[in-house]
């Protein structure tokens, strides 16, 4: 897969405990029972930017922390490739795969996800999916692998519109980094920025770089550039 240079290795930057709000109790339920090999086919969806591709990459993490293989695979990305690619996810304990509805109209992505998923289980694998779609709202062409989408445990994540799920994440993923943000911002953050996960964790980033190597006391100056930016990334 590497010599296909495709960007499909999880991007290690995500934790589980990031998503500790209250929003989330049903989908991290479903992550433990995946630990717990209660359950081999767990989809996840909801709109652009509600941290669905974060989630995986998490979910990935996990499983390479107690030493077992996880690969992470946007099927936007990998139409492009070879259909073969996809015979390599096969060996992996746990295949995300990200952008399912990707492969609506695309017959034979459909096929070729279709296979992957019984040989994935035959081999006592596991498997995780997004979209933005739940999966009796995917236009699949292969009913066969509509009907294995449908089997899959379902949860819907949540949007984003709530406070106390914004507050988890926010300070889950800085005291993760080891990031202090000033209360006057953090608070700025919560209150005025964006609310889609994504856009949130994006918005941090840019934060961090810009408050790097400044002094805990901050300039009303450089405050009101702070506020700014992140009146960018409003939603």
């Amino acid at each position: 897969m590497r010599q296909l240079q495709l960007d499909i290795e999880p991007h290690l930057d995500a934790r589980i405990s990031d998503f500790s709000g209250p929003g989330w109790a049903a989908v991290i339920d479903a992550v433990r029972q995946l630990h717990a090999g209660l359950v081999n086919r767990f989809y996840v969806y909801g709109g652009a930017g509600t941290g669905k591709s974060h989630l995986l990459s998490a979910i990935c993490e996990s499983y390479l922390e107690v030493g077992k293989s996880a690969i992470k695979v946007s099927l936007l990305e990998l139409l492009d490739a070879p259909i073969e690619a996809i015979s390599a996810l096969e060996s992996y304990d746990l295949v995300a795969l990200d952008d399912i509805e990707a492969i609506c109209g695309v017959p034979h992505w459909q096929t070729a996800v279709f296979h992957l998923i019984n040989n994935n289980n035959a081999g006592g694998g596991q498997l995780v999916f997004s979209s933005r779609f739940a999966p009796k709202e995917l236009k699949l062409e292969l009913r066969d692998l509509g009907s294995r989408l449908n089997q899959a445990v379902s949860v819907a994540v949540p949007t984003g519109d709530d406070f106390a799920d914004r507050y988890a994440l926010l300070h889950s993923v800085l005291m993760r980094r080891g990031v202090h943000f000033d209360q006057h911002i953090f608070d700025y953050l919560l209150e005025h920025g964006p609310h889609q996960t994504s856009m949130l964790l994006q918005c941090v980033e840019q934060l961090e770089k810009l408050l790097k190597g400044e002094k805990t006391k901050l300039s009303n100056a450089t405050l009101r550039q702070i506020y700014a930016l992140i009146d960018e990334y409003q939603s």
